[in-house]
């Protein structure tokens, strides 16, 4: 974990609270996983999903693993 997000935590709804890190972790990978379905569709070329993966510091592998 980052020190600045180190037992930080954001309220979700009333009782729930998660760290900072969960909810970066999850909106990363939540948009990996968007344009990993764009790709699949054909909206995305592989050169621009390896540009977004990259640049978003997502990239854990080739384009090919689903």
């Amino acid at each position: 974990m980052k020190k600045e997000t180190f037992n930080q935590t954001i309220t979700l709804h009333k009782s729930i609270s998660i760290s900072i890190e969960v909810k970066n972790s999850f909106d990363r990978l939540l948009k990996k996983g968007v344009y990993k379905e764009l790709h699949r569709r054909k909206m995305l070329s592989d050169g621009q999903l390896d540009m977004l993966l990259s640049s978003n510091d997502m990239n854990g592998g080739s384009t090919d693993e689903e």
